[in-house]
């Protein structure tokens, strides 16, 4: 009782919780009316990326560290409805290639699923953070820059719409690691990280200088540290070009990562971490031709907490992306929302016997309205070329595994149903194996009464128990559509023995 009250008390609460290579954000937010009211914003530096070894595992006591913090957090999560939380996580996680079992025990710390994002979907929610965070003019150009702890992210865009989103595998963790080693600041030491990261940005470069901007944004506790440590030192109240000349020669002048506590303005926890961030900022000046960047609070949390709330109000940017690959690949739209609403049939009543839920309906929702984008590319394989899209573009709003689960489906839609080993070896997650492999089946019954002119009018019925299907199709069937019939006597050995096919 005390629980469901607690619930109620919380209904129009959001959050997000940002798994940063540095540091972990929490936003906890209420929506009043069009508005948003923050009551909580928290900050601890895990410094996650430290822990990521060149296996792919992370170290335990990093990751206890981890979730000794997300602990905490899950206090002021309780009672949050879950499907009003987001918990993203970002660079380490994208780059943690064993850690499943970590992931899992954020999962049961925090009482809430996360999601992986790319690099550029991680782009695209630090530019919705920031625009949100600033008195937007629909037509002004803006270029966002976030130093996380494992990457960088680079996006320019004209009041709530980001047009170009680059991310870039430079993070102030993983580079004053990489080019300060024994914390030793050398001048040959700073030039090698400019250099490096001034080449990745040269392929962008371009792009970006056609897009131009108004006005230049840092979002993160980087380039914060970098903006306190220049107007405490009189260099003025935001980063310039100057500014950041002056402090690339104090900090060579200081020439170790323990001497940088005597700057007035920085802290010690960001101090350990400091020259690599301040260098990628620094590249990224004179690559783009920087006089000016201001600091904003909004970020990647507060980016989640304006993306879900779309999700809630029907304003959904996956739904969106979805509409834009149906465009580019040329899908059949009409056709494709048929076999949409007959595989919601037929999931409907499959989860009475299976344990699917909202969820799992959104991926097979996302799986039968592109099914047909591999045709675009070539027939022959098209569920592979399909299954390659999902699997590799960056696809706005959708996280790293909704990806893998809906590359899948659009794989396995023809030919043999996969069996669980190959599901695993696609890359989808031990829970999800069995349920992909049920949301199959329902695709692939979908996708075969659509075949040709069906003079079937609605979906048939559908009967599920355990691995044994059984369709209730209309009297005559057989004589009226022989090809559907034979199409059923294949799918029935294709799926065999993993399920059995009746009718």
């Amino acid at each position: 009782m005390v629980e469901s009250t607690a619930t109620a008390e919380l209904k129009n609460f959001l959050a997000a919780v940002d798994l940063g290579s540095n540091s972990f954000h929490m936003v906890v937010a209420e929506e009043i009316g069009s508005d948003i009211r923050l009551h909580d914003r928290l900050r601890e530096g895990v410094r996650l990326a430290e822990g990521l070894r060149d296996d792919g595992s992370l170290d335990p006591a990093v990751e206890q560290r981890a979730l000794d913090c997300l602990a905490r957090f899950g206090q002021r999560l309780r009672g949050i409805r879950p499907e009003r939380v987001r918990v993203i996580g970002t660079n380490t996680l994208r780059d943690a290639s064993a850690g499943e079992d970590f992931v899992h025990a954020i999962e049961k710390t925090l009482g809430y699923p996360v999601e992986i994002v790319a690099g550029r979907e991680e782009a695209r929610l630090v530019y919705l953070g920031v625009a949100h965070s600033l008195a937007v003019d629909a037509r002004e150009r803006r270029l966002v820059a976030d130093i996380g702890g494992g990457s960088t992210e680079l996006i320019a865009g004209q009041g709530f719409t980001p047009d170009l989103r680059e991310s870039l595998h430079f993070g102030c963790v993983a580079s004053t690691r990489a080019y300060f080693p024994d914390e030793l600041i050398t001048a040959a030491a700073c030039e090698h990280l400019e250099k490096r990261v001034r080449m990745a940005v040269e392929p962008m470069l371009d792009d970006f200088i056609r897009h131009g901007w108004d006005q230049a944004v840092g979002s993160s506790g980087t380039i914060k540290a970098i903006a306190r440590v220049l107007a405490e030192n009189g260099q003025g109240s935001r980063i310039t070009h100057a500014g950041m000349h002056w402090l690339r020669e104090q900090m060579t002048r200081l020439g170790s990562v323990r001497a940088l506590t005597q700057l007035k303005g920085l802290k010690a926890d960001r101090a350990a971490v400091f020259p690599g961030g301040f260098i990628i900022l620094f590249a990224l000046f004179e690559s783009l031709r920087l006089q000016e960047m201001r600091f904003s609070e909004g970020a990647l949390r507060e980016g989640a907490i304006y993306d879900l709330l779309g999700r809630i109000h029907q304003e959904d940017t996956r739904e969106m992306s979805i509409r834009s690959l149906q465009e580019r690949f040329h899908s059949q739209v009409r056709r494709n929302q048929g076999i949409a609403q007959w595989a919601e049939h037929f999931f409907k009543t499959a989860a009475v016997s299976w344990p699917l839920h909202g969820g799992h309906k959104q991926w097979l929702h996302w799986a039968a309205l592109t099914h047909d984008i591999g045709l675009d590319i070539a027939h022959s394989g098209f569920h592979k070329h399909g299954e390659y899209v999902w699997r590799n573009a960056d696809i706005a709003g959708f996280s790293r595994r909704e990806q893998g689960v809906v590359a899948a489906l659009v794989r396995a839609q023809r030919k043999r149903l996969p069996g669980l080993a190959q599901l695993r070896a696609l890359g989808i997650a031990a829970e999800d194996v069995a349920v992909l492999q049920q949301l199959a089946i329902l695709l692939r019954l979908a996708i075969l009464f659509h075949r040709g002119a069906t003079p079937l009018t609605a979906p048939p019925g559908l009967t599920v128990s355990g691995k044994k299907l059984v369709l209730a199709l209309p009297l005559k069937w057989l004589t009226e559509m022989p090809l559907m019939a034979a199409d059923l006597e294949q799918e029935q050995e294709w799926i065999t023995p993993d399920f059995c096919l009746q009718w």
